[in-house]
Formats: C-alpha cells, structure tokens, sequence
C-alpha cells in the first residue's frame, strides 16, 4: 500500500458538535499535573475515554482524534506526571505509580468506569491501571504495546534525548539549526520503520511532521524523555501477569518495528477477553498515518460494533482465548540485538 494513499472515511462521518473544555488540575503525591475534558452537546454513546499517550505526547498532542471522537463521548487527555506541564516524575518510579495516578484522574473527576487507551509508552500505564483496579475500566485499548522492550532500540532513543540535553551552543539552549536537524532526524529514525516508507500511508509527511516537531524540542524537555526511555529501559514494561477481567483491543500497524506485530499479539495473548488486528498501510505511527482508520477502529470497539470485515485491517483474532495455561510473555522485536 502505497505512502500516497487517499484519505479514507467512516461512512457517515461529520464533523463534531460544538464542543467544551475545561481544564482541570490534579494532584497526586504531591505532584501537580492536569488533564483537559472535552465535551459535546451530543448525548454520550460510551463510558468517557482515558487517553495515555506516549513519552513524546502531552495532553494537546491527539487533534485529529479528539476531532473524530469528541461527538461519542466525553474524552480526558492528561499530563501524567513527567509530561507536558507536569511536576517531574523522579526517574526511579515505576509504570505502577503512573498507573496510580493515572486512576486518580477518573477518581477525581467523578467516572465510576472508563474506557482506557494506552498508546505506546501509554499502554503499560493503561495496562497496569485495568490490572489493578478491573472494576473501574469498562474496555482497554492498547495500540503499540509490548511487553518487552528493544534495549538497543530504547537505549538509542535514550541517547538522542540525552544529546540534545547536552548540546547547546549557548547559555540559553539553543541549538544551532545544523545540530537541531541533526538530532531530529536520529528521533525520526527510532520511531519510524524506514524499510517499509513505500507501504506506509503518508509516510514522508509524517516523517516530516515528526521532524519539525523533534527539532523545536528544548533542552528541558529532551531531559525528559530522556528519563521516560531510562524508565523503560530500567524493567520490563508490562508484567508478565495475564488479565481477565478487562475486554481488549491490541493492534498496531502492520509494518511496526517498535513494538512488532507478533510483540502485540503477545500482549493479546495475555489477556482473556481480547482482539488483536493489525492496520494495513502503517507503522508504528498509525495515528498519524492512518488518523480516520485509527479513529473508526477506536470508537468501533468502544461501542462494541464488529471488528469483522473491515477494509483498512486484518480479520480480528483472539490470541488470548486460544492461550494455554501457564503462558508467560517473551521475546523482542526484529531490531533486538542483545549484547
């Protein structure tokens, strides 16, 4: 499938109703972050959703799917602590702890149950949050997970955040535009499956996109993800302990070499009452890649429409009801290289 595939959408999609926000600040341990809830003038169709996003995303990074979803139900991005205008997470807590704040932010805002999605560097959070307390996640969508990270492929991204952390030219931390490009284009090249740039849809405008992005980043910020890449590399991210009480959704693109295909499966695997699909035509980036399909897939789960049949993805399967007892999760993915 080629990178200049046309737009593609829902049947029957319209724009959103008029929408509200409000931002709302938290406090866990503490620590201030906030969350923004967006809301419609339209009757929710589903429990709100819980939006956890990756280490490079802060609660104003999903637009396209804010505008695609913000007519179904309520929906809550927020700034765990160690993102966007958070307080600092010290680096030797865990994924358990962000999971425990990222509940807070249900608890504080008055839902009894939500729906979750856990993206990348979210998904860990997402699955340890529905681990913990299952009666309070009404369905779990993982998108990019695994359960074991790349150690080459984290302790790279680590690295660039590090170096642009360091290399400033001068005392304010700015950096010449030779040495931002520079680094830029080493973040782009961890996240994106360049082997596969001709199957990927939109895949130079992500890659682009990505760039201007990661060239802006600032010394403060670069720490950061820097210690979010640390976290990650210090444990395993999901635990090894399967989930039952919780309906899932897993997928991720076809061509992803982050989190790989059959890694996906695996944490499908683990849980009982899950689906696992992969969207044609998309790495690691489906959101961007593939923002109305990510959108449709979405919202297609969290109102339990099928999964069958669908023109943008693989027949849905369901690794975790064929599971033998006493399964643990294992292995890496195809740029593992140990050593």
């Amino acid at each position: 499938m080629p990178g200049t595939r046309a737009a593609w959408e829902p049947p029957g999609w319209n724009a959103p109703e008029r929408t509200r926000e409000e931002l709302v600040p938290l406090r866990w341990r503490g620590l201030r972050y906030a969350c923004r809830v967006i809301t419609s003038d339209r009757p929710p169709v589903t429990e709100p959703l819980l939006l956890l996003g990756g280490a490079l995303q802060d609660m104003y990074a999903w637009p396209r799917l804010e505008r695609r979803l913000s007519d179904h139900m309520p929906l809550v991005f927020v700034d765990l602590p160690g993102v966007g205008t958070a307080d600092d997470l010290p680096a030797e807590q865990g994924f358990d702890a962000l999971a425990e704040a990222a509940l807070a932010v249900a608890d504080r805002l008055g839902f009894d149950r939500v729906n979750l999605l856990g993206a990348s560097y979210g998904a860990p959070i997402a699955y340890r949050a529905a681990l913990s307390r299952p009666a309070a996640v009404a369905r779990l969508v993982l998108a990019g997970a695994t359960h074991r990270m790349n150690p080459r492929l984290v302790s790279d991204c680590e690295q660039v955040w590090r170096a642009r952390a360091a290399l400033a030219d001068d005392t304010d931390g700015s950096l010449s535009a030779a040495g931002s490009d520079e680094i830029a284009a080493r973040a782009v090249a961890t996240l994106l499956n360049t082997g596969a740039r001709d199957r990927v849809a939109q895949a130079p405008t992500v890659a682009r996109m990505l760039h201007r992005q990661f060239a802006r980043i600032t010394p403060a910020e670069a720490r950061r993800h820097a210690v979010c890449h640390q976290r990650l590399r210090a444990a395993d991210p999901l635990p090894a302990t399967a989930l039952d009480a919780v309906r899932a959704l897993v997928f991720t693109g076809e061509h992803d070499d982050v989190s790989t295909p059959d890694e996906n499966r695996a944490v499908a695997a683990a849980i009982t009452d899950s689906t696992f699909l992969l969207v044609h035509g998309a790495d690691h980036m489906v959101h961007l890649e593939r923002e109305a399909e990510y959108a449709d897939l979405v919202l297609r789960f969290l109102t339990d429409l099928p999964l069958d049949g669908l023109p943008y993805a693989t027949a849905p399967e369901h690794p975790g009801r064929d599971t033998p007892a006493g399964f643990t999760p294992s292995g890496c993915s195809r740029r593992c290289e140990v050593g």
